[in-house]
């Protein structure tokens, strides 16, 4: 009872890239490293996640991003639809694009691709992917809200006119999820970007992922400990600010190119501790950041 199918001209037009930042959500590393260097060949900027809660993570970090390209299929409890919809609260006008090599999943039913989804098939070629980008990305910003659209010149605009403090990134790690909580929410109250993790292995994809300016990190974390992550971020991002954050500062006493935080500690000791291992101060005050910075640092 359907209608017949319409033959079609196939697009047989030169491929072409762009300039936009892609978010690759792909957990097999060997896909994941084609998929980056093709797309990275094809000019766009590219971040990756290697499952759908690292890259809910990365979404949350406030870093631009104007497409979502996820497989399907992916581990853990987060699956890539429910990844999808909380990107989109998120980021009203990000593209999304679903990749999968399975018929039936969760968004392709009976033969049937979920309405107003987009999904690119594997295996796919590199004109395959640089098509459906350019397709994905066009209906973007021809069904794109007023609102939207004005909500993103908002944000280029505000980005532009911030001053460097403002748009810092930290990277929060703490295991304490009261505490991980409130220091969150007072850093993003003094301006900054924050991307926040329980242990040090959560904290890797964001690390290698997302631009970090400091690190602020608990002493004592499962798994790997504070120190020893402080030093593969160094490796990883040479000049990232270290902030330790603990209740003994006696531990990390020989961590000379680092500043100490001793808990419990406040909203300004707090920011002119981050500012302070980014080389700034606080300019409202600089008589009391410079006080809050040696305070931080007695225990060395």
């Amino acid at each position: 009872m359907e209608s017949e199918d319409v033959e079609v001209v196939a697009d047989a037009s030169p491929i072409s890239g762009g300039t936009e930042t892609v978010l690759v959500v792909e957990d097999d590393d060997e896909v994941r490293g084609t998929v980056v260097e093709l797309l990275t060949d094809l000019g766009y900027s590219v971040l990756k996640a290697v499952d759908a809660a690292s890259a809910l993570n990365v979404v949350e970090s406030g870093v631009p991003i104007d497409i979502l390209f996820t497989d399907v299929v992916m581990p853990g409890t987060l699956k890539s639809p429910e990844l999808a919809r909380k990107a989109k609260e998120r980021l009203p006008d990000l593209a999304v694009l679903f990749t999968s090599g399975y018929t039936e999943n969760s968004i392709v039913h009976g033969g049937k691709l979920d309405a107003g989804l987009e999904l690119l098939s594997k295996p796919y070629t590199r004109e395959a992917l640089a098509r459906k980008f350019r397709q994905v990305l066009a209906n973007r910003q021809r069904s794109g809200s007023p609102a939207a659209k004005a909500a993103r010149d908002a944000r280029i605009e505000a980005d532009r006119r911030l001053d460097t403090p403002a748009r810092r990134t930290v990277l929060l790690v703490e295991d304490d999820a009261l505490i991980r909580a409130n220091t969150a929410e007072m850093l993003q109250g003094s301006g900054f970007v924050v991307v926040d993790a329980a242990s040090a292995e959560d904290a890797m994809t964001a690390l290698q992922t997302v631009p970090i300016d400091a690190l602020v990190t608990d002493v004592n974390l499962p798994g790997v400990s504070g120190p020893d992550f402080a030093r593969t971020a160094r490796a990883l991002r040479p000049g990232v600010g270290i902030v330790f954050a603990t209740g003994d500062t006696a531990s990390v006493a020989d961590e000379t190119d680092a500043i100490m935080l001793e808990k419990p500690y406040g909203l300004d000791a707090l920011a002119a501790a981050v500012l302070a291992s980014l080389g700034e101060t606080i300019l409202a005050d600089p008589l009391e950041a410079a006080t809050a910075t040696v305070r931080l640092t007695d225990a060395e």
